[in-house]
């Protein structure tokens, strides 16, 4: 009898524990519940922040916008109202990382100051107000900036705090930062910033992770009742390469961490990123940091941290971290222990070198088959419903029911391939090997992404001594599983909230990994007549085909559920002829109509600079007012030309773009006073690389312009002018009648282009 309680503890332990720390880990990242408009005066609220928001969001705000104006009058007069110092920092700025390839602005960002009881640093409190020209940005970016208006309120109404906070709300962040830049550039309260927290969004739900950082502890997330962070999110953000206000901070030297919400990808920069789609819980977890971590740090001595450091969420503690050395001093334990436990293995004859050579490219092949089956599954959608070809962020409005039904068929057909591998080798033989595959990965992880190896390290730990304990087995694995999924389920959860379907098979590989892992050693499912097999082997698939067929009626567009894609209208105004066009690789029916050709070798150099997959149609030339070139000096000496010219719109649209798309070498240029870089010594934009400049919220009187040329030879100049929607153009309003189940899919909308070009001999 004792031996039989013993054995149904153990196996109860191998399923619960693991069970109670999946749940637990997957409750430990959600957002909080959103706090009612009578919470407490020194408490953030959701609801009253959601007040700020409908103000805030009603519109697309692009920078130089009119609606733009109104929001940035909006922040200045409620700022003030709280009792902070508010004013609006106008400054003309460019983002010159790729030289050659320049873009500018007159940007208005919004700064206010609470004062602290000391006369040193400041805590910086940032999020953008602007938004792509497509969209009314409710979560890209407002309802950051509605959080911290709620959250300044707040903070205040606690009473003064040790250090200043900053509130800083910019504008241009959608076109490379460039409030941000003006901010730390040339604002004079950037000298005095110890250390800043930046708000984001790149979807509409789930919870604010702090998923970026740079000299900032994250141990500082625990002032807040819910933090969420990890090294892994960090880690797959940095090989996306988005670019964010928190990378200018990062770059000026400012201790930082950036938070993010990321789920529901598809509402991204498009026309259903709006107040109905906003979730309040996300907007409580912004608030919350910017309350909590914000009032923390204006009372604290703002050290930065000067050790790279690992960071993971677990449930009920909160986020925990470490110096990354532990981590490796760790993987070092974990590969001995392993080591330890093959060879001892061997030398007791649990294992044998014939079936470990056998099991080792069999569990290779299970965990390459864990990734195909969401690849394959993806690649089926996007033949059954062809407007997934077009998505912009990878991802669609029923994800997390498609992820499911991936998640519920890799699980199957991973089940089914153990059961046969457990055919060919042994169990000891098998676990052996997917320990050999994990502690890879652990070493890929260590020398390539050391931030994330936390989550290979810790598991391994406890696999060797199972391997050679038979007595330990149970209880050892049960401890790897539950270990495991404390640290992979919230770390693949947020990982996919990025990834979006287009790149969850790269999660699901990992994912694999660890079910090889942990299942490999474990008998019962295998056993087919074994009443919970019995059961299980004919409604797990049927649950997966279930998904599956819901996930593909619900999957489609409709007016609730609008279909991305790209379309727009050109003008030459040199010549009169107008097109129609889009970018889509698999247009549908309503812009096929319009833009049935695709453009030999993808060029319309008259418009853009780059080649993509464009289709056009012939369009009636409307009157509009096209850009206009003047050119004031042309002096050639010594085989260089300085050319200086002036270029406006008449019909002031947001942008306004120049290129010299001759080649020519341009060796400096001077716009409105400003010196920009020419790019003549830049990889890939020296001499026959166009010199392209882009400038948004362009003055009334336009952009004056001086270009030092290395050559003699003419010089031609292209102007061209972009809005963000056709229906702004009443001429055009009648030709263009958008479907309800539609949606512009471009950052920049439907949107308008007008060209000229000439010649300076």
């Amino acid at each position: 009898m004792p031996a039989i309680r013993s054995a149904v503890l153990r196996a109860v332990l191998a399923v619960l524990l693991p069970l109670l720390c999946g749940i637990a880990a997957l409750t430990s990242v959600r957002p909080p519940a959103p706090a009612p408009a009578d919470a407490p005066a020194t408490a953030f609220s959701a609801e009253r922040a959601y007040e700020h928001l409908e103000r805030i969001a009603l519109h697309p705000r692009p920078t130089g916008g009119a609606y733009t104006a109104e929001v940035r009058d909006y922040l200045v007069g409620t700022l003030a109202e709280t009792g902070l110092t508010a004013e609006i920092q106008r400054a003309t700025v460019f983002e010159e990382d790729r030289p050659g390839d320049i873009t500018g602005a007159r940007v208005e960002n919004v700064v206010a100051r609470l004062a602290g009881t000391g006369d040193g640093p400041a805590v910086l409190l940032a999020a953008h107000y602007d938004s792509v020209g497509n969209s009314p940005g409710a979560n890209d970016d407002g309802v950051a900036v509605a959080a911290l208006l709620e959250a300044a309120r707040a903070i205040k109404a606690a009473g003064p705090a040790r250090n200043d906070i900053v509130v800083l709300f910019t504008d241009a962040e959608e076109s490379g930062s460039l409030g941000a830049r003006a901010f730390v550039d040339q604002h004079r309260w950037a000298s005095d910033v110890r250390y800043a927290l930046n708000f984001e969004a790149r979807g509409r739900s789930g919870p604010s992770i702090m998923f970026e950082s740079s000299g900032a502890s994250a141990g500082v997330l625990n002032e807040t009742g819910t933090p969420v962070a990890s090294s892994v999110s960090e880690a797959v953000y940095g090989l996306l390469g988005h670019y964010t206000d928190f990378t200018v901070f990062e770059k000026a030297g400012i201790p930082a961490m950036n938070f993010a919400y990321v789920g529901e990808l598809m509402h991204y920069h498009t026309p259903v990123d709006s107040l109905e789609h906003v979730d309040r819980r996300s907007l409580q977890h912004h608030g919350e940091y910017a309350t909590e971590v914000g009032a923390h740090l204006a009372s604290s001595a703002l050290a930065p941290s000067t050790a790279d450091e690992v960071h993971f969420t677990l449930p009920l503690i909160g986020v925990v971290t470490h110096p990354l050395w532990v981590t490796h001093l760790l993987s070092g334990l974990a590969l001995a222990l392993l080591g330890a436990g093959i060879v001892l293995g061997l030398r007791r004859g649990l294992l044998l070198p014939r079936r470990l050579a056998v099991a080792l490219p069999l569990v290779m092949g299970g965990t390459v088959l864990g990734g195909l089956v969401p690849f394959a599954l993806w690649e089926g959608l996007r033949a059954f419903y062809p407007g997934y070809d077009d998505i912009p962020n990878g991802d669609v409005y029923n994800g997390g029911l498609f992820l499911a039904a991936f998640a519920v068929l890799t699980a199957c057909v991973l089940a089914l391939w153990l059961r046969w591998c457990r055919k060919k080798v042994s169990a000891e033989d098998l676990a052996a090997a997917a320990a050999v595959w994990w502690a890879v990965l652990m070493g890929a992880a260590v020398l390539l992404l050391p931030e994330a190896a936390y989550v290979f390290v810790l598991p391994l730990l406890t696999v060797g001594p199972a391997l050679v304990f038979p007595a330990f087995r149970a209880v050892g694995y049960a401890v790897a599983a539950a270990v495991g999924l404390l640290l992979l389920v919230p770390a693949c959860y947020l990982a996919l909230l990025v990834t979006g379907l287009e790149f969850a098979w790269a999660v699901f590989l990992l994912v694999a990994a660890l079910l090889v892992l942990l299942l490999s050693p474990v008998r019962l499912p295998f056993t087919p007549s074994r009443p919970l097999v019995r059961w299980a082997r004919p409604v797990v698939p049927v649950a997966a085909a279930a998904l599956l067929g819901a996930s593909l009626v619900t999957g489609g567009f409709d007016e609730d559920h609008p279909e991305p894609g790209t379309f727009f209208y050109l003008l030459d105004s040199d010549t009169g002829r107008a097109q129609w066009g889009t970018t889509d690789p698999v247009p549908d029916e309503w812009t096929d109509a319009y833009a049935p050709k695709p453009v030999e070798n993808g060029r319309l150099p008259k418009f853009f600079r780059n080649s993509y997959p464009f289709r056009t149609g012939e369009a009636p030339a409307v009157d509009l007012p096209g850009p206009e070139i003047k050119v004031l000096g042309n002096v050639v000496a010594d085989g260089v030309r300085t050319v200086r010219f002036t270029v406006r719109s008449l019909r002031m649209p947001p942008v306004l773009g120049v290129t010299n798309p001759s080649g020519l070498p341009v060796r400096s240029a001077v716009v409105n006073g400003t010196k920009v870089t020419g790019g003549k010594d830049a990889p890939g934009n020296g001499e026959g690389s166009p010199w392209t400049l882009e400038f948004l919220a362009v003055p009334r009187e336009g952009l004056d312009i001086t270009l030092v040329v290395e050559s003699d030879e003419p010089l031609p100049l292209r102007v061209h002018d972009r809005s963000f929607s056709i229906e702004e153009v009443p001429s055009l309003a009648d030709e263009f009648d958008r479907p309800e189940d539609t949606m512009p899919g471009n950052d920049h909308g439907d949107f308008v282009m007008t060209s000229t070009e000439t010649v300076v001999n």
